[in-house]
Order: structure tokens, then sequence, then C-alpha cells
């Protein structure tokens, strides 16, 4: 990330007695809440995180130093390198290590990438539009959307990333922006008051610019213990929660499959779903199986209730706008008589309906089980798609590509529990719907592409035509 510009030497002016308790403070308010938390020191964090993130969260820390003025007397680390040592430096490492010295941590989302030379990063901080960052070894592994909490600094001008770049989870760059809201009204509000007590002008009192970049100047380490804290809570809990339906059974996803016994078999079986109050037909080939919803009870008995739903653990519950429960989902082919549902319980209750109302129309049933935990192993669970690996690439990437876009195609108009449980196409007709697709977007586009391989045909799927469908376009950026 650094390219020709070396802090090799400032480093090793850490060593000087002056710099080094400065510093040592500095790394705590980047690591101590960490350490106290977890009850671990920073090697023990190093063997949890592994080295190479231990060192970059340490050269946040770092760079951070490189910034600070410290007291008595308001010496600046750099400023005494570069007096001292700067005649030994070129010209271009000078510049790199001012601008480090001036420069501020923010949160950054990457777009158009381009692969060993730049990409672009969207500050989510502040205002303003994005800025192309020249860039060899971070734009191999970035993916489009990702969140990273860096420094872009312009050295010559150039945009250029400097070394302590540390990569946020979706979830984490939520609380960060979240902790440094609450933080800067925090500062705001202090600022107000010092100016105030220091008997400054008014606009200046009320300068809110003035107050932020002296917030965002000293921010830092909410970064560094935000990232961490993310860190090792995922790297100590690698198992998934488990997750319940409303019935109370551990959801996994189960497939039912009735081989049809003849050509004919379809239609007498899609007569006999109709007559069936529990399938609701949604079109001549599918069918949601439905619970009624239960009415109120108008007073309790007194008695417990008799609860199907554990009161620990997170749940799970899919419904019709009418409020019924849908227990799975029926699929007439002109092969298969196929159910899906989200529980073996489910999955058991379901084959006998369907095995008692098809009779001898159909064959023996094959159930197939996938865990939540081998379902996000595999990222996408259709045959089709775990079948075309020794297949031509040319070939797997049209087939992949295709099916992507079929899925996709699909979701647009089904009901997605982040847009409020609207369809895309629905929310996309509000200025804060479009805000919400547009995030939601950029989530699955960079959740598909994210732990891929470069040559893997998730990595090269275009989701240009899903912004450009919906209208949204502009805000692809």
């Amino acid at each position: 990330m650094l390219g020709n510009h070396s802090l090799s030497g400032l480093m090793k002016w850490l060593a000087h007695e002056e710099w080094r308790e400065p510093f040592a403070d500095v790394l705590g308010l980047h690591l101590g809440p960490a350490c106290e938390d977890y009850e671990m020191d920073f090697e023990e964090i190093a063997e949890v995180i592994g080295d190479h993130a231990a060192m970059t969260l340490w050269g946040c820390a770092f760079e951070d130093f490189l910034t600070q003025a410290v007291e008595p007397d308001g010496r600046n680390i750099v400023e005494d390198y570069l007096k001292r040592r700067g005649w030994k430096k070129s010209a271009g490492n000078r510049r790199y290590m001012e601008a480090l010295r001036d420069s501020c941590m923010s949160l950054y989302e990457v777009s158009e990438i381009v692969p060993g030379q730049s990409f672009l990063a969207r500050d989510l901080l502040r205002d303003g539009e994005p800025i192309r960052v020249s860039e060899h070894s971070a734009t191999k592994s970035l993916k489009v959307w990702d969140k990273i909490g860096a420094r872009i600094v312009e050295v010559s001008g150039k945009n250029i990333l400097a070394g302590g770049l540390l990569p946020f989870r979706p979830s984490a760059a939520t609380l960060l922006i979240e902790e440094l809201k609450a933080a800067r009204q925090q500062a705001r509000r202090e600022f107000r008051k010092l100016t105030k007590e220091a008997q400054l002008p008014k606009s200046t009192r009320e300068d809110g610019q003035i107050a932020d970049l002296l917030f965002m100047a000293t921010a830092a380490p909410i970064f560094s213990n935000i990232w961490l804290d993310d860190a090792l809570a995922s790297a100590l809990d690698q198992s998934l929660p488990t997750v319940l339906n409303s019935d109370g059974d551990e959801v996994v996803f189960c497939r039912v499959r009735f081989p049809l016994r003849s050509k004919d078999a379809a239609a007498e079986i899609r007569e006999r779903l109709r007559t069936a109050p529990v399938f609701q037909e949604e079109n001549e080939g599918f069918w949601n199986w439905i619970e009624p919803q239960q009415p109120a009870k108008r007073k309790s008995s007194g008695k417990p209730a008799n609860r199907s739903v554990p009161e620990q653990g997170p749940s799970v519950r899919v419904t019709l706008d009418t409020g019924d429960t849908v227990l799975g989902n029926i699929e007439l082919t002109d092969k298969a008589l196929l159910l899906e549902a989200n529980s073996r319980e489910r999955a058991e209750r379901g084959r006998a309906i369907l095995a008692q109302l098809a009779g001898v129309l159909v064959g023996p049933a094959l159930t197939e089980i996938e865990t939540l935990e081998q379902a996000m192993a595999g990222r996408d669970g259709d045959d089709h798609l775990d079948q075309v690996g020794d297949l031509p690439a040319e070939l797997q990437a049209e087939l992949v590509h295709g099916a992507l876009t079929d899925h996709y195609l699909k979701t647009l108009d089904e009901p997605i529990p982040a847009l409020g449980d609207l369809s895309p196409r629905a929310a996309a007709k509000t200025a804060a719907g479009r805000r919400k697709v547009a995030d939601w977007l950029k989530h699955i586009e960079n959740q598909t592409k994210s732990g891929v391989p470069s040559d893997d045909p998730m990595a090269s799927y275009d989701f240009t035509w899903l912004w450009r469908d919906l209208g949204l376009e502009k805000l692809r950026r």
C-alpha cells in the first residue's frame, strides 16, 4: 500500500525515549478496551486474529501517533524526525510523512476497482464526491462496495492509501457509523462549551466544521476498537446460533422429491392439490403450504400457556399478507412433485400429507437436508451451479451468470425483509425506498463477490443491469 514511501526510519525513531511512552499511550487507546474486555494481551490477540491483522492494527495506532502533538511542549514525531533525518529522505517520502501527519482516518466505500491500479473511494462520514485512489496491492483483495477504515492522503497530485487499512464487515461498519455519530455530537457540545468559556466569537463557537475536524483528528481509536471487537468475536465464536422456526424446530433446509409415475400424473395431482385447504395456489405449478392464523384468545385462563417456541434463541416466521404462516412451498413439474420446508419436522409432516394425497401417482420420496452452516459454506444451493466445475471456463460463466440473472429477476418482485418486506421494485418508487434498495444492492453484490477467487464465475458477474432495471444507476457510486 505504501508504494515507494517507507516509514521504517520513523518506526525506528519510536525507540527514542521521548517517544516510547507517548506511543505506548496511543497504542493503549487502540488496543486497551479489547485487551480488558477479553482479558488478553497483544500477543494473545495476535494469535487469535492472525499476525497480519495484528500488524495492520499496530500500523493504525502508529499512523495515529504520527498526527499527535505530544505534551508538554506539543512536539510531533514527524517534525522531529524530518528535522534531524529528513535530509536523507526523498522529496516524495518527506511529503508522504507530512501528509500522514495532517491526515485523519475515515470510513470509505470502495467501487470501480481497476486491479493493480486504482479504485474509487466514497467517504461515508464526510460529504463529497468519490475520489480515485492510486493503489496496487490492495486492489487485488478489495471487492466492490467493501467498507474500509483507512487514511487516504494526497502526495504529488495523487491520492494514495496509507498502510493501516481495516476491512469492516457490514454490521461492524453500521455500528462504527452510529458510534462516531454519537461521539461527534458530544464533541460538538464540548467544543461549544470550551469556546464559550474562552469567550471566542459566537461564529467560532457554532462552527460545526471546526468541531468536526477536531473530532475526526482524534477518532482513530474508535475505528480500531470496533474493528478489533468484531474480529475477536468472529474468531472466537465461529459457530452459528441455533435458529428456530415458529414451531420451535431448528431451521434446516429440506427438499422432498416425489417422482411422478406417468406423464398424466401431473394434471391429476394438480386437481387434488386444489381441493386441499392447506395448499394455497399461486399458479398452476406452485402452492404455499399454510397454517391459518389462529384467532387471538379473548381472555387468559390463568394457566401457563403451552409455548411451541422456546423463549431463548432467534426465530423466523414466514407469513402471507393474511397473517397465515407459510409452512413450506410445493412445486409441481412434469416429472416430480417437490416440497421445500425449513425444518425436518415440517418436511416429514408435508411428506406424509403429500404421499396420502398423491397416492399411487408418485413413487417413493427422496429427502435432501442442508444445515445453515452447509448452506453458508456452499454459498449457493442450486444443484446446476454445483455441477459446472468441470466445464470450460466460458461455459461455466455463462451458466452461472444465467442462473444468477434468473434468480435476481424473481427477487426484484419478492418481499425483502431489509426493505420493510417490500419488493425492490415497490421500494424503488419512493426516495427513501430508493436509498434502501441501493444499500441492499450494494450488500448483495459485495457478498456475492466476497471470498471467491478472481477466476470464479461469481466474481465476474455484472450487477449493472439490476441498477438499470430499477432506475437507480445514479446511486451506483
